[in-house]
């Protein structure tokens, strides 16, 4: 017990001189007290999100660098197991990443000098980061791990939670760093030494998405205000005071499961001239390196630390977003290069949490449309008019009317300058009646086989409608004949179907566009023919 608390007492003595030592000698990071300024901590400064719970992440922050090399602890879990690294500042290239258990010093004479002046000073670059110090004793080989808090003359202390260690400096053999598994070098022009800089980090990865829903409000006989919400679930990791970007269109991913890294960065060279601020986009697509994080999660963890010594990334986060989702409709809007992104700037939103974000407010042109289809009941359509800035994303709509809703249901992709129709109701005020006769017969018209006939019959059809709203209606009308259509009143457009020319299986469709004044009724006719088999 006396021996004990004399080590004890030994220990808090080198603790505190070295302490003392520290504080006049080791380097720290302006603003951070309990941090190593060679350890590179980005911050997300903004996200694109995609609906199909994907998102593009882009980090940043600045560096201290210890001959070219910086230190991080992150490795986020990127899509496809890669992530892209590069430099923010002109004349200045990310050339190496490495992924590791973290790195290794060996003071044998090759690795690195064996006199205690060498070790004291990498050890210096190595204050207040988590290690693993090998180190002999009595003939024997021991390690010790913790973060090291001090560095005195004869001793380094390192402080593993419910323990402290004091190693002799002379005795040290090897140092690892722990839960820093990234390393990032970065190189100047004509091997210039760079100090300080700031680094981005660009990846893909899943557990964020986002849902659009749209409310359409009436205000007068042919214009509306159209508001664009969109539900952020985030289930990927924390967002403060980040730009989020809402983006209309999902990208393709043809191998999303085994990808070669190369082709990795191409993706993510061209995600990132699509959503990334343009004050980065030059920085992703010339001075970026693609590392393959895939081997970051085996790496195990001395016993002194407990589990984990790289980054633990989030467990089930698709499941959990699949969750948030529960069985809403997957609302993929049209894909392709072109996007339109709406930017939420300086949002919170942590892991876990939701978010409602108004993304856009715009006055829109409508105006009335029915459809008829016999013998479907004729439909009530209203047509918006795109004529804002950007392209509409495909998302449940609701359209009220002083206050009133007048109906819900999904408004699909409309580019910029396009229409669409957002389905209303059953008319009520529009009656319609189909009534058909036939008008010839040729007996035996054909003869397929022997002793088998087929008659041509002729069919002429009639379409009635009137219309008692108390406006002009325009009205689209699709009737399907079940044979050869071959001519119409009123313009009407007779139209063969391609998929059925056999001669007892024709099939086509006559359409008309006609305008209707109130209480004005019009009577459409149609002829087609087909063949049947003769009694």
């Amino acid at each position: 017990m006396y021996r004990r608390l004399i080590v004890a007492t030994a220990v808090l003595a080198v603790h505190c001189s070295c302490s003392s030592f520290a504080a006049e000698t080791g380097p720290q990071l302006p603003g951070a007290k309990d941090a190593n300024p060679h350890l590179w901590q980005p911050r997300t400064k903004s996200v694109a999100v995609f609906k199909n719970g994907v998102g593009f992440f882009l980090r940043q922050g600045p560096a201290t660098l210890r001959d070219g090399w910086a230190v991080a602890k992150e490795i986020p879990p990127a899509k496809f197991g890669t992530l892209a690294v590069f430099s923010t500042k002109k004349d200045e290239l990310v050339d190496l990443v490495g992924s590791g258990p973290g790195e290794i010093v060996e003071f044998d004479g090759v690795d690195a000098p064996k006199d205690a002046e060498a070790k004291r000073a990498r050890l210096q670059a190595s204050l207040k980061l988590n290690l693993q110090l090998t180190y002999s004793y009595q003939e024997t080989e021991r390690t010790a791990a913790g973060k090291l808090v001090s560095i005195g003359p004869e001793f380094v202390v390192l402080d593993g939670g419910g323990n402290s260690f004091a190693v002799p400096l002379a005795a040290i053999q090897k140092m690892q760093l722990l839960e820093n598994p990234l390393r990032i070098h970065v190189a100047g022009e004509d091997s210039k030494r760079i100090e300080r800089t700031e680094i981005g980090m660009a990846y893909l990865r899943e557990g964020v998405a986002w849902i659009p829903e749209y409310t359409l409000r009436i205000l007068n006989d042919d214009t509306a205000e159209l508001t664009l919400r969109g539900t952020l679930l985030n289930e990927a990791e924390d967002l403060i005071h980040c730009d989020v970007n809402f983006v209309v269109g999902v990208p393709h991913f043809v191998h999303d499961k085994h990808l070669a890294p190369i082709a990795v960065g191409q993706v993510i060279r061209t995600l990132g001239a699509a959503v990334a601020p343009p004050e980065v986009q030059t920085q992703i697509a010339s001075r970026v390196a693609i590392s393959n994080n895939g081997l970051s999660n085996s790496f195990n963890t001395p016993a002194d630390l407990g589990e984990g010594v790289t980054d633990r990334p989030a467990e089930g986060e698709s499941k959990a977003l699949s969750s948030a989702l529960g069985n809403l409709p997957q609302l993929d809007s049209a894909g392709g290069a072109d996007y339109t992104v709406y930017t939420k700037k300086d949002l919170t939103v942590r892991r876990g949490e939701r978010a409602i974000v108004t993304l856009f407010v715009k006055k829109i042109h409508y105006a009335h449309l029915y459809r008829w289809t016999p013998p479907e009941p004729m439909q009530h359509l209203l047509v918006l008019n795109n004529d804002t800035d950007s392209a509409w994303t495909t998302g449940p709509a609701l359209a009220v009317n002083d206050g009133q809703p007048l109906c819900e249901d999904l408004l699909k992709y409309t580019p910029r300058g396009g229409r669409c129709e957002l389905p209303v109701t059953t008319s009520v005020n529009i009656a319609y009646d189909k009534s058909e006769s036939e008008t010839e017969r040729r007996l035996k018209a054909h003869e397929p086989s022997p002793d088998k006939f087929l008659d041509l019959v002729t069919l002429t059809g009639q379409l009635k409608v009137r219309n008692f709203e108390k406006r002009d209606i325009d009205l689209v009308i699709t009737d399907k004949a079940p044979g050869k259509p071959i001519s119409a009143s009123d313009k009407g457009e007779p139209r063969a179907d391609p998929a059925h020319l056999q001669l007892l299986d024709r099939a086509g469709t006559v359409r008309w566009q006609v305008k209707l004044k109130p209480d004005e009724t019009k009577v459409l006719e149609y002829k087609y023919e087909r063949y049947v088999p003769s009694s």
